[in-house]
């Protein structure tokens, strides 16, 4: 496991590139988000959710998703007229849409969140960097002391600092009529 450090809030190319190549090949990742530090990969690769469920000691197969835009999002998930209204008025944000069975997908403010799952040319997931049901981490080391003696560990921890703290993203599903249900109640209010 290697440690990167940002300086103000920004990767070396050196880095930056390097961590690109991993997430594209299978790699997981720890990184700041706009909400928290998170663990994710390449979405769609069934070793990379394995290893983070592993990881995490998590057997959920729901991943909540971040996407470096609209664009991206609609290459892999289609968004519905309702959706899509939300998603102009919330993202970038703390607001994360049902787009599926298994997967609900959000635009970050973070623009380092934004970069890295635009190189990785997929959304990434974006769960919490924390042992299923423990503490949210806002620091590189309230991660790491969590998954400390584990053995599966991320490839690569991007430390960006102290985050603020704030809620996790609210979770929202689209009804067929339109209507909304908030799945989880989180930093953006749209209820």
């Amino acid at each position: 496991m290697k440690i990167v450090r940002t300086k103000n809030k920004i990767l070396s190319q050196k880095d930056f590139q390097m961590i690109g190549r991993l997430l594209r090949n299978g790699g997981v990742v720890v990184y700041p988000t706009d909400t928290a530090y998170a663990l994710g990969g390449i979405f769609s690769d069934k070793k990379v959710q394995e290893r983070i469920k592993m990881i995490k000691g998590r057997r959920d197969e729901k991943f909540t998703l971040i996407a470096s835009s609209q664009n991206q999002t609609e290459k892999f998930f289609p968004l519905t007229q309702e959706q899509k209204k939300l998603v102009k008025k919330y993202w970038p944000g703390a607001l994360s849409l049902v787009v599926s069975d298994k997967y609900a997908v959000r635009v970050p403010k973070h623009e380092l969140a934004k970069k890295l799952a635009r190189t990785a040319q997929a959304p990434l997931v974006a769960t919490s960097a924390n042992l299923t049901g423990k503490q949210t981490p806002y620091s590189v080391f309230e991660a790491l002391s969590q998954f400390f003696g584990r053995k599966s560990l991320p490839d690569v921890v991007i430390d960006a600092g102290v985050l603020p703290k704030k809620t996790p993203s609210t979770i929202v599903r689209v009804q067929k009529n339109g209507s909304l249900t908030v799945l989880r109640k989180g930093h953006v209010r749209v209820y």
